[in-house]
């Protein structure tokens, strides 16, 4: 049962941003704590807030997604579509993003982090949560093929772009790859796919109460993936960069979301599972850059207030994007 069904719109419109901003005011909360109190020697903020996110990505998610697969109709081969339109969306607002700020003549080390920031998408904490709460339980299956290949892109092609444009080397290309098939949280991800989809094959019907409790293991991941995020979150660096922050509002929200969705219906895919698909794309292509797209910035020299500055606008520009995102999604329908 969606969201909308239980509480109506504008009921899932308050339970989307409750659950967004219960992560965030518990991350900025415990980070006030810790300027003002001194802590337990024994006790390392680090440490929790990776605890949170492995308890996630290496536990709920596995969950989430072997559930999804099992019960999804993953019979029409144009399905394949989702992780190209992947790939494309990434491709898509990258590319974008560089266009504006070659435009604007700005330094190498802003380019190379809006570019970042349009490249990046918040596919995990977001994208799914939307779609579960607009469409249902059974758009998380097809939510996960759409980001199938992301991680791929991003360090295979995005980490190498965004390195040409700092001063510090980064690390060999093999060695990417090498991160990719090494890295826990990837191959998880990967593995909980192929299980739910060979349930989905046998003859093994899904427990009536794993479908009742994936819509609401969604929120509770997405709440603890954001509580990092508050605790990370520098809103001083908007005062600075707002300016050039707020275009990637409509590059993100507009241009993006507009270009996938429409290439999509062109080659048939809103007749598909009764649009669900379209409505999957339109969210997924519509979402504001990961906290992951600070690693960049981070790691290769790049202007890391500029980054901060954009993730916090355009996350912050959801209070404005999710309305519209409903009432699209209900439109479709």
């Amino acid at each position: 049962m969606t969201a909308e069904r239980r509480y109506g719109f504008i009921g899932s419109f308050i339970y989307a941003v409750s659950i967004i901003l219960i992560g965030l005011i518990i991350g900025r909360a415990i980070r006030i704590i810790a300027e003002k109190y001194r802590l337990p020697e024994w006790f390392s903020l680090n440490y929790f807030m990776n605890a949170l996110i492995r308890v996630v990505l290496l536990v709920l998610n596995p969950i989430i997604l072997i559930s999804a697969f099992w019960s999804a109709d993953l019979t029409n081969i144009r399905l394949i579509y989702l992780p190209i339109f992947g790939i494309i969306t990434i491709f898509l607002g990258a590319g974008l993003a560089f266009l504006y700020s070659k435009w604007r003549q700005l330094p190498n080390d802003q380019i190379g982090s809006m570019f970042v920031s349009g490249a990046f998408l918040n596919l995990g904490s977001f994208g799914v949560l939307f779609c579960v709460l607009f469409i249902g339980e059974e758009a998380v299956a097809y939510a996960a093929m759409f980001r199938l290949l992301e991680e791929f892109t991003y360090y295979t092609i995005i980490y190498p772009i965004a390195k040409s444009y700092g001063s510090i080397e980064g690390n060999a290309p093999g060695s990417r790859v090498m991160r990719i098939i090494k890295d826990p949280f990837i191959m998880i991800t990967f593995c909980s796919i192929i299980v739910g989809a060979a349930l989905n094959l046998s003859p093994i019907d899904r427990f009536e109460w794993l479908g009742a409790s994936n819509s609401a293991l969604v929120a509770l991941a997405s709440i603890l993936l954001l509580v990092p995020v508050g605790f990370s979150m520098r809103i001083a660096s908007v005062k600075k960069y707002w300016k050039l922050s707020i275009w990637l509002i409509p590059i993100k929200f507009l241009a993006v979301p507009l270009i996938i969705t429409g290439s999509a219906y062109l080659i048939g895919l809103g007749s598909l599972y009764d649009g669900i698909l379209l409505q999957v794309l339109v969210i997924m292509s519509a979402m504001p850059p990961a906290v992951a797209s600070l690693v960049p910035p981070r790691l290769y020299d790049l202007d890391m207030e500029l980054a901060n500055s954009n993730w916090i606008v355009t996350t912050s520009s959801l209070i404005f994007v999710l309305p519209i995102l409903f009432m699209l999604v209900n439109w479709m329908k």
